[in-house]
């Protein structure tokens, strides 16, 4: 379960953070359940996208995320709108994955938040160095050779799927068929900072005229608080 943002304690919040897995954990650790933030880090990495995705579906009242993609064919612009009923309705499987590669079976588990920590402090030189950090980190069994990081980083993707997504769409211009990645975290962290910034400018105005403090601004009920601030900008004409 999660509630929406806007509690005083989420002003604290720094979406500029270049610390995202920090940033995704303390946000999940406020607003969802359990409110602990170890909880979180040994989330599975769609499991934490999943309950992300549902804080800001319930602070907003979404029923889907609104997008913008560009045609790789003609260049025309398009929009569309990712229904977030099936993402949080995402089954995040448990148990190993195995993968077969020529005649050899591999086990890997899938990546958590601690992970993420981890390969985020170790500063991979390069991209194959990254590859093989995150493959060590994930492997149960076998030995991974330098052939076997694209079908397993293939096969990590399919087995995670919020972590690596994307959407099979049509251009309404001229009907070519793309896929769009969508990064599902910087949407909602997006959509959320963005509701930060809204109830700071709502605290700025209803204190500079009424003297009220933050908890005592968010104490009061949304619908009501509106109305405090048409009564304001009612004043200004």
């Amino acid at each position: 379960m999660a509630r929406a943002f806007g509690a005083l304690e989420d002003l604290d919040l720094d979406f500029a953070s270049a610390d995202r897995p920090q940033l995704v954990t303390q946000l999940l650790a406020q607003c969802a359940t359990p409110r602990d933030a170890a909880f979180w880090w040994a989330q599975p990495v769609s499991g934490r996208t999943a309950a992300l995705l549902q804080v800001a579906a319930r602070s907003e009242n979404l029923s889907a995320l609104p997008f913008s993609a560009q045609c790789s064919l003609c260049g025309e612009p398009f929009e569309f709108e990712l229904p977030l009923a099936p993402l949080l309705a995402t089954a995040i499987d448990p148990a190993p994955l195995k993968v077969e590669l020529h005649s050899r079976t591999l086990a890997l588990r899938r990546a958590t938040g601690n992970d993420l920590r981890h390969w985020r402090a170790a500063r991979p030189s390069s991209q194959e160095q990254a590859v093989q950090l995150m493959l060590d980190s994930l492997l149960l069994e076998g030995e991974v050779q330098a052939e076997d990081h694209a079908p397993l980083a293939a096969a990590l993707a399919n087995a995670d799927p919020l972590a690596a997504f994307a959407v099979a769409c049509q251009c309404p211009a001229c009907g070519a068929d793309r896929e769009v990645d969508i990064d599902l975290d910087a949407a909602a962290l997006a959509r959320l900072q963005q509701r930060q910034r809204a109830l700071l400018l709502d605290i700025h105005r209803l204190a500079s005229r009424y003297g009220w403090s933050e908890a005592q601004v968010l104490a009061i009920p949304a619908p009501r608080r509106a109305h405090y601030l048409a009564l304001i900008e009612s004043h200004h004409e």
